[in-house]
């Protein structure tokens, strides 16, 4: 079984909007039998388990401090009216700087969220197995990224579906970075599909 899972492309756990209707009264038991609570894992599984979640909890605790440290020297920059703000020593840090060092952060903790849910999810269903440890600790960073350009393309116009003048807002601009961070992977997969309709692909040129 963890061979099968391992041949899947990372982050190719399915969203809770995939599930099968079938499926959805396993949801709760876990595919156990009543009375059935023993953990399949032996002790070494859960070493890394243990490893992968207080990972996962120090990233979220890491990204909720910076996004307050963050909202605090926006509000700064703010009440100051100045155009940057001393930070880290002799590091000066400007407004704008600080708004998408924001998203990025925002996006790290929907990435993060994301994580968390498929390691429970994986575990309670027997589907957890080693080898995804590369793509829980790499989650949060590709979510960051992805969630700054996203917010990149749609500010600069390149995607009109949400107005730039939307990431103007701390509060907005924050909450769509998560949903980025999130979905990052739905978004990869949108890219990539506009990508191939604009560009098309290596065989289309043969």
């Amino acid at each position: 079984m963890e061979q099968g899972q391992a041949k899947r492309g990372a982050k190719s756990e399915p969203s809770s909007s995939q599930d099968p209707d079938s499926a959805q009264h396993h949801d709760f038991d876990d595919h156990r039998k009543p009375g059935q609570w023993n953990s399949i894992y032996p002790s070494q599984a859960w070493y890394q388990i243990g490893f992968e979640f207080i990972y996962l909890i120090l990233v979220m605790a890491l990204g909720v401090f910076l996004l307050m440290k963050g909202s605090q020297w926006h509000e700064e920059l703010q009440a100051n009216e100045t155009d940057a703000i001393a930070l880290f020593f002799t590091v000066q840090m400007s407004s704008e700087s600080i708004k998408w060092g924001a998203l990025a952060t925002a996006g790290a903790l929907g990435g993060t969220v994301f994580d968390l849910k498929w390691l429970y999810h994986a575990v309670a269903n027997c589907k957890w197995h080693r080898d995804r440890i590369i793509w829980r600790v790499i989650v949060p960073f590709n979510s960051a990224l992805v969630s700054l350009f996203t917010g990149f393309l749609f500010t600069s116009g390149v995607i009109p579906f949400i107005i730039s003048d939307s990431f103007s807002g701390m509060y907005t601009l924050l909450g769509l970075g998560f949903v980025f961070g999130y979905f990052s992977d739905g978004i990869l997969a949108a890219l990539q599909r506009l990508a191939y309709h604009l560009f098309g692909t290596l065989k289309d040129s043969d």
